[in-house]
């Protein structure tokens, strides 16, 4: 009998790490990485709290309730917690189910877009901190390039709304429902809002133009991993939308970068989080980006990220061990890598499975750490060039099987 050769299992390890790019988005189940939830404190919320929205400029917490009443949170260090900055009711002509909001320019920190249920429409209210005004409004269940926003049915209507600029599209490799291709929106926006729906679970596409009233363009609706969409959230630092689902009150989580290669029509999935979830009717999500690791009391591979509760207390929820997706850690430049690439399925999201900020051995099933030590670079290897990873290890695996049989004849 010989001894094992040491470079026995090279072809295998290459192979994992081609295979890995190859399934990104075919992504496995997790368990909910966030921890416990702490209440934020919050007046006058009811039993109808919805949509959230985290502006990373002016470092602010936006949280709307179904009755147009919405609140601004910001740190505060001294108290190491989320305080009330502002809250107010918004006029009545964004709409009376109000169900999410969104922020398009993060330095215009006193505009909002809200999302009404019953009417399907979105609405742009600016001068939040003067006297806030309806500036603009587009009811998206007309009939639109063929298409039309699903309107409001046995109380499961649009629940979550978010922006995507175009930078972020066009590195993610975005192309609309149909699959026709994306170079850029139309409108003058500069990016496509997405509206999430309960019916379906389906990811629906607007090109909206900000200073014109009901001038949009409907693009179509994705599907996603769920029958229900109940929130949304787009993380402009990792170029990751978080969709958060809900149907019958059983809570998951999935992230995508909004590419759609798998199949037509639905986003791919870089991964899902559908066990020990936060429990409850939640409908509304916000998530720290990468550059606040560290921050409003996280430690520095974590990061804080909100949930609003509709019905049940506490209303407005707080997760500060949200993982930070490697940052910090010592594969921080391979990440970084993945990412200016748009390379995220073969980087650190699909690598660092046990989410403990390096890519090493640990991260395969099962653990093979008698094969590195340091954390591993992921090369841009391109459909090409997974398939011939694939065949060199077909290829390694048969020429092996040629030599053992030799010696034993």
């Amino acid at each position: 009998m010989y001894p094992p050769h040491p470079n026995r299992w090279l072809p295998c390890w290459v192979g994992v790490l081609g295979l890995c790019q190859f399934v990104a988005t075919v992504a496995g189940a997790s368990p909910w990485p966030g921890g416990s939830e702490t209440a934020i404190t919050i007046t006058g919320a009811g039993s109808d709290l919805s949509g959230a929205t985290w502006n990373p400029e002016s470092q602010s917490l936006w949280v709307v309730r179904q009755n147009r009443q919405v609140w601004e949170y910001t740190y505060d260090s001294g108290s190491a917690s989320f305080a009330l900055e502002q809250t107010l009711v918004l006029p009545s002509g964004i709409g009376s189910d109000i169900e999410a909001c969104a922020q398009v320019d993060h330095s215009a920190a006193d505009e909002l877009y809200t999302l009404d249920e019953d009417n399907g429409r979105i609405a742009r209210v600016v001068d939040i901190d003067g006297i806030a005004t309806v500036q603009r409004v587009w009811n998206l269940l007309v009939t639109n390039n063929g298409y039309a926003l699903p309107p409001e049915t046995g109380g499961q209507g649009p629940e979550g709304l978010e922006f995507v600029p175009d930078a972020d599209l066009l590195a993610s490799g975005f192309r609309f429902p149909d699959g026709s291709a994306f170079t850029g929106s139309t409108k003058g926006m500069g990016g496509l809002m997405f509206v999430g729906h309960q019916i379906d679970g389906e990811l629906h596409v607007f090109d909206v133009n900000p200073d014109a009233s009901e001038d949009f363009v409907n693009h179509g609706a994705f599907l996603t991993s769920e029958t229900e969409i109940a929130g949304l959230h787009f993380d402009r630092t990792s170029g990751l939308l978080y969709v958060w689902h809900n149907p019958y009150n059983v809570n998951s989580l999935e992230i995508s970068t909004l590419s759609s290669n798998a199949t037509l029509g639905t986003i791919d999935t870089l991964e899902i989080y559908d066990s020990a979830m936060p429990s409850g009717n939640i409908e509304g999500i916000a998530v720290v980006g990468r550059a606040s690791c560290g921050a409003f009391g996280s430690a520095n591979s974590e990061r804080a990220l909100f949930l609003t509760r509709d019905g049940g207390s506490p209303n407005l929820l707080l997760f500060d061990v949200f993982p930070c997706d490697c940052a910090g850690a010592e594969n921080e430049t391979e990440f970084d890598a993945c990412t200016v690439r748009g390379d995220l399925g073969g980087g650190c999201i699909c690598l660092d499975q046990d989410l403990d900020g390096d890519v090493d051995c640990y991260d395969f099933t099962p653990p093979i750490s008698a094969l590195c030590e340091e954390p591993t670079s992921v090369p841009a290897l391109g459909d090409w060039g997974r398939a011939i990873v694939v065949l060199l290890i077909l290829g390694a695996r048969g020429f092996s099987g040629f030599r053992m049989s030799g010696k034993r004849s």
